[in-house]
């Protein structure tokens, strides 16, 4: 008999028993359902399908996930969730449909602004770790950026549900400098991080969730991605040029290993990524409180003595190789990295992108990128194609048209909008050919250069189309013929 009072006075346990029983237990009833599939090794993959098409909502959500070029890298569309289990394996579609099922919960219980907070955090910290992760060479880094989605699920389910407590503790927080865990100690009796550990065990979800939530990680372990992601994306809503973003950006880039000054960049898309995943998730409210970096935070002037220069002599010994390559019949893969080779270092560029269309014409997506800040075009440069409205880039992958515009252009009316272009590229001198093969329009080479330097001279768009036909003429020799 005591041992159960003691249990029930417990309030950790207390909590746990509500969420269990009262608050939250449709989504405890879908996670043990898809806990039964993971444990059971001769569960076929079709029960978790089954398990995810009970609920439409969460369907169209994870096919959402499965086709986003975060998850996926290649172009082909998964439009049913056993293909999805094909392609991303079974234990990343788990993991998507269970955060889904977790965040409908929290939606379900109405979002205050202290979840929706907690929310956009765990988004923006989960693309910064899955970076850290993918830059470390991280096995798998799609459950780091779960496990980082989820290492808060104790502090927003608590601020879901909490009623008049929570209010209490709200109140104390904005009004006590002390810390927010000292705090929680004192009104709940438990900390909020200690909740988090508790639910992910009773839920049982990754192992790397528990892990994360302990007082003391590695800097070498992988719960360190989760925890710098985490604190970069707390940090940086206090402005990211603050002391505390400076500061967690350096530690972000200890984690790297890199200096925090070549990651602004890095951050800088990982936060605009944040935003349209959460947006994704139909998490509107905490995609529009991840703090976007403004180009003044994030981009610095390059030094004038590393600027590339145009080069027609390497313009000649780079066209001179890929035609080697060609009559030797070379992968056509070798051809195309010296195309973007081409297109980054000998027409004056300061970045340089190789982008390729699938078969299903659904995408323009980023293959290669080359310049001293290109890492983050990887991210950027991905442009829905089907579906999309007709502007310039439809133009270019449906007609061949070449994207020539500067830095201060304005668009004429009834001229093919480059919105879509500037809003993910910014405004720069900016040059995009198409790559033809087999008579449609495959790829394309992508060339820019920041505004403050002069426009592209001329000859640089012939230049750019003469690396963009011999890439054609590469992947014509090596494809079948169509009748």
């Amino acid at each position: 008999m005591s041992v159960q009072t003691d249990m029930a006075s417990d309030p950790l346990e207390v909590w746990v028993d509500r969420l269990r029983s009262q608050d939250m237990p449709i989504f405890g009833a879908t996670l043990a359902a898809i806990g039964e599939v993971a444990d059971n090794d001769a569960s076929p993959a079709s029960a978790l399908g089954r398990i995810i098409l009970r609920d439409a909502g969460m369907t169209t959500r994870v096919l959402r996930m499965a086709n986003s070029v975060f998850f996926r890298g290649d172009g082909s569309r998964i439009s049913t969730i056993s293909r999805a289990i094909v392609v991303l394996g079974f234990n990343t579609v788990r993991d998507i449909a269970v955060s889904v099922a977790l965040i409908d919960a929290f939606l379900a219980g109405g979002v205050r602004e202290r979840v929706a907070a907690e929310m956009a955090r765990c988004f923006h910290g989960a693309v910064h770790a899955r970076q850290a992760a993918s830059g470390r060479g991280d096995g798998s880094p799609e459950e780091v950026f779960i496990a980082t989605l989820l290492s808060h699920i104790g502090e927003m389910a608590f601020w879901c549900f909490s009623g008049e407590v929570g209010q209490r503790l709200d109140r104390a927080l904005r009004s006590s400098p002390r810390p927010a865990e000292q705090l929680e100690a004192e009104l709940l009796g438990f900390r909020l991080r200690t909740l988090t550990q508790v639910l992910a065990r009773e839920w049982a979800l990754p192992p790397l969730v528990v892990q994360s939530c302990n007082d003391n990680v590695k800097l070498d372990s992988r719960e360190a991605l989760v925890v710098s992601g985490y604190r970069l994306a707390l940090a940086a809503e206090a402005g990211w040029d603050s002391e505390q973003a400076r500061l967690a950006l350096r530690d972000y880039g200890r984690v790297m290993k890199q200096d925090a000054a070549e990651l602004a960049p890095v951050v800088a898309a990982n936060a605009r990524e944040a935003a349209q995943i959460a947006a994704s998730y139909g998490c509107d409210e905490a995609a529009a409180r991840i703090p976007l970096p403004t180009r003044q935070d994030v981009e610095s002037e390059p030094d004038p003595g590393e600027l590339q220069q145009p080069s027609p002599l390497e313009q000649l010994d780079v066209a001179r190789r890929m035609v080697a390559r060609i009559s030797e019949r070379a992968a056509s893969t070798a051809v195309l990295d010296l195309a973007l080779e081409g297109a980054g270092r000998t027409l004056g560029a300061d970045r340089a992108v190789l982008a390729l269309i699938p078969a299903n014409r659904v995408q323009i997506t980023a293959r290669a990128t080359h310049g001293a800040t290109a890492q983050a075009l990887m991210r950027h440069f991905n442009f829905l194609l089907a579906g999309a409205p007709r502007d310039a880039l439809t133009e270019l992958a449906d007609r061949g048209r070449i994207i020539h515009i500067a830095a201060n252009y304005v668009p004429a009316p009834g001229v093919p909008s480059v919105a879509r272009l500037r809003a993910a590229l910014g405004e720069r001198h900016q040059i995009m050919v198409p790559i033809q093969a087999q008579g449609q329009v495959v790829g394309v080479l992508y060339i820019d250069r920041a505004a403050s330097r002069p426009a592209f001279p001329d000859g640089t768009v012939d230049g750019l189309l003469h690396f963009a036909r011999l890439a054609g003429l590469s992947l014509d020799s090596v494809s079948p013929r169509r009748a």
